[in-house]
C-alpha cells in the first residue's frame, strides 16, 4: 500500500496560530538583545568608552546572559514539558515574557543600562522554559509525517522573526540617536526608549496567541521532580545518558552544537572585527549583515525542508557542513587584505562606502547560512524521529543544553582570548577550524552509524 504524502492543511489554522507565537517570542527577544548590544557598538572606538577587546567581552558576557537558563535549566525545562500540556507551559511563559518587558520599560525610560542588561538574563530564562515545548509541539500537531516540514517552517518563521527584529530595532535605534549628544548607556537607553513599548505590545500579543493553541492528546510521564535529586545532579545525568543511549541523537545533537557553537561565536566577533576592518559605525548595517546569515539559513531550510516531504535527507548534512567550513574560512579572508578593503564600488551602505571587501563578506555569511539551513533541518528531524515520545520534551531539552555548553564554551574561550589582545581575524580563523575539527567527527560518526 502506498503511503500516503503528508499535508499541512489539515491543521493549518492552529500551526499558524503557534507560528504567530513563535514570531513574536523570538523577535521580542531580538529586539531588546540589539538594543543592548548596539548600545556597546555605539561607544566602542577611539577616545570612546569601549575598546576592540571590550567590546568583545561585554557583548560575549550578553550572549551568555541568553544561553547559561538553557544551561541550568535543562532538567526543568524538560520535566515540565514531559509532564504538562505544551501549550499550557507557553501561555504561562508568553505571561512571563509581559512581565519583564514592562520591567525592561522601567529600566529604558530611567537609563538604567545595567538593569536592562539583566532582564536579558530573565527573558532568556522564559525562552529556556519555552523552547523543548516549542518543539515538541511540532510532533503533538503534526504527527511523525510532519516532522520535516513542521521544522522547516518553524526555523523559517523563528529566522524571518530574527531578520525583522534584528533589521527593524537596528534601525531604530539609528533613527532615535540620530542627531543626538551621548556619553554613556544610560544616555543611549534614554533616547531609544520608547521602543520598550513596542515590546511590551507585543509580548500581550503573543499571550493572546498562545489561548489559541489546541491541546492534543498525547502521553505524559508520570514521574515527579525530586529537588534532591534535581540539585545532586541525577536529573541531568539521566537526561544525558537518555541522549547518548541513541547514537543518531547524540551525533546529530553533537552536529547542531558545533554549528550553533560556531555560529554564536561569529555573531559576537564579527560586530568589532567590522568595526575595526570594514570601517562600518551603522549599527543597522552591521546588523544587516549578520542577518544576511538568516536570510541563508531561511533558503537552505526550505529547500531542505521541500526535498524531505516524504524522508529526512541525510546527505543535506554533508552538503550544508561543507558549505560551513568554506564560507568560516571566506569571511575574514574578504575582509583584511586592502586589496578587498581598499577597493571602493563607487556607491554608500547606510552612511558606509562599499568596498569589494564588505560585499564579498556579506555574500560569504549569506552561503554561510544557506549551508546551515540545509544541515540543521535533517538533524532535527533525526532528532525527533528517532525519540520515544514520552521522552521527547527531555531529549530536546537535552539538546539544548549540549548546544549551550558548546556556545558558552566558545564564548568563554572568545573572551578569554580578547583579554589578551588577540585580534579578531585570528578568532574567526580559529573557528574556522572548530568546523572543520567538528563537523569531521559528527559527519563519519553518522555515516558510520547509517
Amino acid at each position: 500500500m502506498q503511503k500516503k504524502p503528508f499535508e499541512l492543511k489539515e491543521r493549518r489554522g492552529v500551526f499558524t496560530i503557534y507560528l504567530v507565537a513563535l514570531f513574536i517570542n523570538a523577535f521580542v527577544d531580538l529586539g531588546h538583545k540589539t538594543v543592548i548590544i548596539s548600545t556597546i557598538y555605539k561607544l566602542t572606538g577611539p577616545e570612546r568608552l569601549f575598546d576592540e577587546p571590550t567590546q568583545i567581552i561585554l557583548t560575549s558576557i550578553v550572549s551568555a546572559f541568553i544561553l547559561i537558563p538553557f544551561i541550568f535549566l535543562f532538567t526543568i525545562s524538560g520535566f515540565l514539558s514531559d509532564k504538562f500540556a505544551k501549550p499550557k507551559i507557553m501561555r504561562w511563559s508568553a505571561f512571563a515574557a509581559v512581565l519583564i518587558t514592562l520591567g525592561i520599560a522601567y529600566a529604558y525610560y530611567n537609563g538604567e543600562y545595567y538593569l536592562a542588561f539583566g532582564f536579558t538574563l530573565l527573558l532568556a530564562t522564559q525562552s529556556a522554559i519555552y523552547s523543548p515545548a516549542k518543539y515538541g509541539y511540532i510532533k503533538e500537531c503534526l504527527g511523525e509525517a510532519g516532522l520535516s516540514v513542521g521544522n522547516a517552517y518553524l526555523m523559517g518563521c523563528t529566522l524571518t522573526s530574527i531578520i525583522l527584529g534584528t533589521v527593524f530595532f537596528a534601525g531604530m535605534f539609528e533613527y532615535y540617536l540620530s542627531g543626538t549628544v551621548y556619553e554613556s548607556p544610560g544616555d543611549v537607553l534614554q533616547f531609544i526608549a520608547p521602543l520598550a513599548w513596542l515590546l511590551v505590545g507585543l509580548s500581550f500579543v503573543e499571550l493572546l496567541a498562545t489561548f489559541g493553541l489546541r491541546f492534543y492528546e498525547t502521553k505524559y510521564t508520570t514521574l515527579k521532580l525530586s529537588m534532591g535529586k534535581l540539585f545532586s545532579g541525577h536529573y541531568l545525568m539521566h537526561n544525558l545518558q537518555l541522549i547518548r543511549k541513541n547514537q543518531v541523537i547524540w551525533y546529530a545533537i553533537l552536529g547542531t552544537a558545533v554549528f550553533w557553537g560556531i555560529s554564536q561565536n561569529l555573531l559576537v566577533v564579527f560586530q568589532a572585527h567590522a568595526k575595526a576592518n570594514l570601517h562600518i559605525e551603522s549599527t543597522a548595517l552591521v546588523n544587516g549583515m549578520l542577518a544576511l546569515s538568516i536570510f541563508g539559513i531561511i533558503s537552505g531550510s526550505y529547500f531542505s525542508g521541500k526535498k524531505s516531504l516524504d524522508s529526512i535527507k541525510v546527505n543535506n548534512v554533508h552538503y550544508g557542513a561543507f558549505v560551513i567550513i568554506v564560507c568560516s574560512i571566506l569571511i575574514p579572508t574578504f575582509s583584511i587584505p586592502e586589496v578587498f578593503t581598499q577597493t571602493m564600488l563607487g556607491f554608500v551602505l547606510m552612511g558606509t562606502p562599499a568596498s569589494l571587501g564588505l560585499i564579498l563578506t556579506a555574500v560569504s555569511i549569506f552561503v554561510f547560512g544557506l549551508g546551515a539551513g540545509m544541515m540543521l533541518v535533517p538533524l532535527n528531524a533525526l532528532i525527533q524521529s528517532n525519540a520515544e515520545p514520552d521522552n521527547l520534551g527531555s531529549i530536546i531539552a537535552g539538546k539544548n543544553w549540549v548546544q549551550n555548553i558548546a556556545m558558552v564554551g566558545l564564548l568563554l574561550i572568545t573572551s578569554t582570548v580578547a583579554f589578551y589582545d588577540v585580534n579578531s581575524e585570528l578568532i574567526l580563523y580559529m573557528n574556522a577550524v572548530m568546523a572543520l575539527v567538528g563537523f569531521t567527527v559528527v559527519l563519519n560518526k553518522l555515516k558510520s552509524i547509517n
